[in-house]
């Protein structure tokens, strides 16, 4: 049933989940992939498209509607302080290493399309920036997986960690959307 799942809407919730934080489920899928239960490169490729098209709508967001979604909602206001230091301080690099930073990776988007920063620059930044993001979450999930494999040659280790990954992911969205 796991792997029925898996085949049928594997990618799909990748890319899902690369939309909202997907940090823990591109790791997870990485490591399925490493079992044979998914395409590292397919993998990559859902996180990416994933990650660039929520980056980019929040982008424009910020232009169009970024003072008002900040009086509306208080938290982003408090997080956004700090997005915008960094942003002054950083400029270019802040940009391309927003989605790296935990924390501020879902305000950055919204606060550098608020800032003035042309679509342009932004796309021009956040598009390499989402390619290496995608290779490298994905990929350590791989190598992960590879690891626990050549240590523990054994599948139960491995649907151990799967699920304690997959549980580890799961608790993180529900924690982080009821704290927002």
């Amino acid at each position: 049933m796991f792997e029925h799942f898996i085949a049928n809407y594997g990618y799909w919730a990748v890319f899902f989940f690369a939309c909202v934080e997907g940090e823990l489920a591109v790791l997870t899928a990485g490591f399925l992939c490493q079992r044979g239960l998914m395409a590292l490169h397919f993998v990559m490729l859902a996180a990416f498209l994933g990650t660039l098209i929520t980056e980019q709508c929040l982008f424009f967001m910020g232009r169009r509607y970024g003072a008002r979604l900040l009086k509306k909602y208080p938290i982003l206001s408090e997080k956004s302080d700090k997005v915008i230091k960094f942003l002054k301080k950083y400029d270019s690099s802040f940009i391309f290493g927003s989605r790296f930073i935990y924390g501020i990776r879902n305000i950055s988007p919204i606060i550098i399309g608020m800032a003035g920063i042309t679509p342009l620059r932004f796309s021009s930044l956040n598009i390499p920036a989402a390619m290496i993001w995608s290779v490298a979450v994905a990929g350590a999930g791989y190598i992960f997986a590879d690891f626990l494999e050549s240590t523990k040659n054994n599948l139960q280790y491995l649907q151990i960690a799967v699920l304690i990954i997959f549980c580890a992911a799961l608790l993180y969205f529900i924690r982080n959307k009821n704290s927002a």
